[in-house]
């Protein structure tokens, strides 16, 4: 059995991403060779982690091997940068930099690593799930999002910019990322994700399948 460590941008995340990657890796029946390490790192944004040649990357991609039975990072940030490294933000061209950048850490090696960018934010995924959310309440017993609540039409990768602020107004209680995102992520509906045109969902889903692979094979990939 190889563990799986969670780096993630925030608080709200710290506590979401782990739901939504432990029902990605029921569904691939991966509990046979992966556990999920129970303490994700918080990282802050990319832009963090490029930060004197990527020194802040690699010092916690080298804590996170300390952790024992190592088999897989994976890094899932929101994709909301406007840019980097003084240029306009892609998110495959930046993922395939941390990749890179983590063979210094002996990513690839010693562990796999994958790295996935929500777009717009991580909630662009809810959004594109919302009709499941809509009129439901929270396991906490507070009131969800609103009755008959549908995603904006257009490409949810694109708009709405502030996916934070768009549930905040379709929520009857308001949404507060800390408290609502990893109980949204639990009741959400999957399939409705996966039918939506979301390339960064359908990123997400393979890199787990890519890592999951990888660990069976007794292999590693960045």
């Amino acid at each position: 059995m190889k563990r799986i460590v969670l780096f993630v941008e925030g608080d709200g995340d710290r506590l979401a991403v782990p739901v939504l990657v432990k029902r990605l890796l029921t569904d691939r029946d991966a509990w046979d060779c992966l556990f999920l390490d129970p303490k994700p790192f918080v990282v802050g944004g990319v832009n963090r982690l490029f930060k004197n040649d990527c020194r802040n990357w690699l010092r916690w991609l080298g804590a996170a091997a300390k952790r024992g039975t190592i088999g897989a990072i994976l890094l899932v940030l929101d994709g909301d940068v406007p840019k980097i490294h003084g240029e306009r933000f892609c998110a495959a061209n930046v993922a395939r930099e941390l990749a890179q950048e983590a063979t210094r850490a002996r990513g690839g090696d010693l562990f796999s690593v994958a790295v996935v960018f929500a777009c717009q934010e991580y909630e662009s995924w809810l959004i594109a799930g919302v009709e499941s959310l809509s009129g439901k309440p929270l396991k906490d017993g507070r009131p969800g999002v609103a009755s008959g609540t549908q995603p904006p039409a257009q490409d949810l990768e694109v708009t709405p910019r502030n996916a934070k602020g768009w549930l905040n107004k379709v929520m009857e209680s308001g949404y507060s990322p800390v408290i609502d995102q990893g109980l949204l992520t639990e009741m959400v509906d999957l399939e409705l994700i996966r039918n939506r045109p979301m390339r960064s969902f359908r990123r997400l889903e393979s890199a787990i399948s890519t890592v999951v692979s990888a660990v069976r094979g007794q292999s590693h990939v960045v």
